[in-house]
């Protein structure tokens, strides 16, 4: 059934429960027993059927779930099937981490999961900006991410079940660092992802400068020959101040 018979059908069970809750109501209240107030009762509870089944019609009551901003900086498809495969097994990656991010109590690791699923959401950014990116992080989705989302989930586990002792203990803290270093790795291939951008960026304002430089209009241009008239001032005066002082 389609969400608008669905929402039909809930409306109109919603009115026909109006209406009669309405017209007994009105029976207790007024108890008629002439044809007047049964037809006023009549039109009431009508009335608040119509409107109940309007809004029953009308509105969604499903819970709404707000896409998190992680999610919204991938969303929509490049139009390439590979990676828009890819950034989907990416969104999921990202659900994973918040769902276990939910379920761990521990204020540190939580932290850093924080961190993990946005800096993962910005690497899905960089490969959905420029699809040709893909190929830089398959090593990163194919056994990187997965094997930190299992280490993490074990680090839940433990606390889930209770496991106690010098040995859960370390493992836990063996988790915690790895995930630091997982950390960097994302800051790394966030640079590595970039730094293609950053050099023809770069050459850019190279050639900007150049341009400008060869036409006179730099800034450093303008400030030399402001200098130098500063300078010719300064002298100009000094000379006309030393003229002024010599005997006649």
């Amino acid at each position: 059934m389609s969400n608008g018979n669905k929402k039909k059908t809930k409306g109109m069970g919603a009115g026909v429960v109006a209406f009669g809750l309405v017209f007994a109501l009105f029976c207790v209240i007024v108890k008629p027993h002439t044809v007047g107030p049964l037809l006023l009762a009549t039109a009431l509870s009508l009335f608040a059927g119509v409107v109940v089944r309007t809004m029953a019609s009308g509105l969604d009551l499903s819970p709404r779930q707000d896409t998190p901003e992680s999610l919204q900086k991938v969303q929509g498809e490049t139009g390439n099937p590979d990676v828009d495969a890819l950034l989907e097994k990416g969104r999921e990656m990202i659900r994973e981490i918040r769902l276990e991010n939910a379920r761990i109590p521990d204020s540190s690791l939580s932290e850093k999961l924080d961190r993990l699923e946005n800096q993962c959401a910005e690497i899905f950014r960089a490969v959905y900006d420029k699809p040709a990116k893909a190929s830089q992080i398959r090593k990163f989705m194919d056994y990187y991410l997965p094997t930190t989302l299992k280490m993490v989930k074990g680090y839940r586990m433990l606390d889930e079940r209770g496991v106690s002792g010098q040995e859960a203990q370390d493992v836990r803290r063996r988790i915690d660092d790895a995930l630091g270093v997982v950390l960097t790795g994302c800051d790394k291939m966030l640079q590595n992802l970039y730094r293609d951008d950053v050099l023809d960026i770069g050459t850019d304002i190279d050639v900007l400068e150049q341009m400008l430089k060869r036409d006179g209009l730099t800034e450093s241009d303008l400030q030399f020959a402001a200098a130098q008239a500063r300078q010719a001032a300064d002298l100009d005066a000094a000379m006309h101040a030393r003229r002024t002082s010599e005997p006649k």
